[in-house]
């Protein structure tokens, strides 16, 4: 079995594969004041309710944007299951480039994605991830990272909305039936979910332009991904574990 580990800067992903498929994911809050001996416990704690045991896995794939929890990470494999991860980076040799100005600039998971979404979907394509912040990735017909673009998270923008809206309040992300919202709650969900759709359809658009394409897949993943995707004209598939799916491919082509 192998274990991935998704650090992002809100949340943790853990994902347990066996036989190149994904048997179970958990899902933690990103604490920089974690210690290693605090994340092995609650790390034990959760695969011992899978009844999985820790001796039976074989590697460790490490993808993460928060240097501090990449290190107890680290520190976690090699102290506890005594095994040596594979940390993904730009400086990884994974058979495809990173054709921008800095290529280690690049995050794990920006680089997790590409390499799922050309491995699995086809090449060229456009992958999305909806998550802090809300991330677009091109590949091209070789399946090579070439750039994209990145806005801000839904979420984290309607946290920051209502934070500093004072008769405004917490909303469920459930999608209107029509645009023109006629209370509170409707006028939220249409303004930040259709607005993040018709922002989405117009960025793939905008790409599709610039490299001439007609119809390549749109691949989208993390947080809201699924509830954009049903209301969106552009995307094309849903993947809800895109980026785990990634970091094994990842691990399993660079051991």
């Amino acid at each position: 079995m192998i274990l991935t580990i998704d650090v992002g800067n809100t949340n943790i992903v853990i994902g347990l594969f066996a036989d190149g498929k994904l048997i179970n994911s958990w899902r933690l809050q990103s604490e920089e004041s974690r210690t290693i001996d605090e994340s092995w416990a609650i790390f034990h704690q959760i695969i011992s309710s899978s009844n999985v045991n820790p001796a039976d896995l074989a590697g460790v794939v490490i993808g993460s944007v928060v240097p501090k929890l990449t290190f107890v990470f680290r520190k976690m494999s090699t102290n506890y299951l005594d095994i040596e991860p594979l940390e993904v980076s730009g400086s990884l040799d994974m058979g495809i480039e990173l054709l921008v100005e800095s290529p280690r600039e690049v995050g794990a998971d920006r680089i997790a994605n590409s390499y799922a979404g050309g491995l699995l979907y086809g090449k060229p394509a456009i992958i999305i991830d909806f998550g802090t912040a809300t991330t677009f990735d091109v590949i091209d017909e070789k399946g090579n990272f070439i750039g994209g673009a990145i806005a801000p998270g839904i979420e984290t923008s309607a946290n920051y909305l209502l934070e500093k809206a004072a008769l405004l309040y917490r909303i469920d992300f459930t999608v209107p039936a029509n645009s023109i919202g006629t209370n509170t709650q409707t006028n939220l969900t249409s303004g930040i979910l259709f607005g993040a759709a018709d922002m989405v359809d117009g960025m793939v658009n905008r790409i599709k332009r610039e490299k001439g394409w007609n119809d390549v897949p749109v691949v989208v993943t993390g947080g809201l991904g699924k509830v954009i995707a049903g209301i969106s004209h552009s995307i094309t598939n849903f993947d809800e574990d895109l980026t785990l799916k990634g970091l094994y491919h990842i691990y399993k082509d660079c051991k």
